[in-house]
């Protein structure tokens, strides 16, 4: 623990929040708003919307012949209202009620019917054992308190023989050779939960005191142990100028620049992640009966390199009919090619 996160628990005595709590009850969009289909037109002319599509081929195709899909922590609704059209029915789970509320209002937008968006923790879900053919993640179990209880309630609802996908933020392959980093943000927040006296505050549906503000996010982040301690200050709009003059410079993540905010803090949370790696998640998986588990990365290099090619070439608008599945069909290749690892996308089948 470095000496200011010594000071923000002593001084400020954060309380112990979830990521949902902390983050993502406090986006109205996850994702930035930038997800082809979901928020924009597909565009054949865009390398993120080659990638996207890409890695709904990977996740449907790793589904195999699954007909009802369980996604766990699916953000503004991706994957599951990217691959709708493939399965019966998909249920997505998500601790955060903004979430949920933003992932039915997303369904609901594009006409998809056949996905339903419920408020759950994965580490406890109430589904019956063995309730879905497959099981969606991106970018989720690693946020649970507990990753591996999230990971054993997977394999207690998905049936023998089911399948499994996750992409997971990997600390084996993070830091560029360095042993962990340290950010400092701003979050535009405009429903923080304040004090009782926050001016300008108004009661949220829960009763809660909200006036609009911003969160400070300090995030410290280790590679050995794979860990993140997050700290998220509320601060209200008093403070906003202070933040906006001196949050971009350089060397701001310090006790003194903390000292300067303190007086506009009305309340402080933290929370703490063990993070999974290429070398731990696949015993952790076997260990809650997954076999054949095979790595691959989500980065999926065929795509973004047969984009580049087109595009240097000038060929771009040659394939404006035929990209999706083309994309498509690389994101399957990827999951077929899949091996031991390393990689930051896994596939998996629950023992039967």
């Amino acid at each position: 623990m470095n000496e200011l996160e010594r000071w923000i628990r002593n001084i400020l005595k954060p309380e112990r929040m979830t990521t949902a709590e902390l983050a993502y009850d406090h986006m109205e969009s996850q994702s930035g708003e930038c997800l082809a289909v979901i928020y924009q037109p597909l565009d054949h002319t865009k390398r993120s919307h080659w990638h996207d599509t890409a890695l709904i081929g990977a996740f449907a195709h790793a589904m195999g012949e699954a007909r009802t899909v369980l996604d766990v922590g699916p953000g503004d609704g991706w994957p599951s209202l990217r691959v709708a059209d493939r399965f019966q029915k998909i249920v997505g789970i998500d601790p955060s009620p903004k979430r949920v509320e933003i992932q039915r209002e997303n369904a609901r937008r594009l006409g998809i019917t056949n996905v339903e968006f419920l408020v759950m923790n994965a580490e406890e879900m109430s589904f019956a054992d063995g309730a879905f053919d497959g099981v969606m993640a991106a970018s989720a179990i690693e946020q649970c308190d507990h990753p591996e209880r999230a990971l054993a309630e997977v394999a207690r609802v998905l049936r023998p023989g089911g399948r499994f996908a996750m992409i997971f933020e990997d600390f084996d392959s993070y830091f560029d050779g360095g042993d962990g980093d340290e950010e400092l943000w701003v979050q535009r927040d405009e429903a923080v939960p304040l004090g009782e006296d926050a001016g300008g505050a108004r009661e949220d549906s829960g009763g809660r005191q909200r006036a609009p503000g911003s969160i400070v996010m300090y995030q410290v982040r280790t590679k050995i142990p794979a860990h993140e301690t997050r700290y998220g200050l509320f601060v209200d709009t008093r403070g906003l100028e202070s933040i906006r003059s001196e949050a971009g410079d350089e060397g701001t993540a310090t006790v003194a620049f903390f000292e300067r905010l303190r007086p506009h803090v009305r309340r402080a949370g933290v929370y703490e992640l063990d993070h999974l790696t290429s070398s731990t998640v696949g015993p952790m998986l076997a260990e809650h009966g997954f076999t054949n588990i095979r790595h691959l990365d989500h980065r999926l290099t065929p795509v973004l390199e047969t984009f580049g090619a087109l595009h240097e070439a000038g060929e771009l608008d040659s394939h404006r009919e035929t990209f999706v599945d083309e994309c498509l069909t690389l994101g399957a290749a990827a999951v077929d090619a899949a091996g031991d690892g390393p990689g930051d996308f896994v596939v998996a089948e629950k023992r039967g």
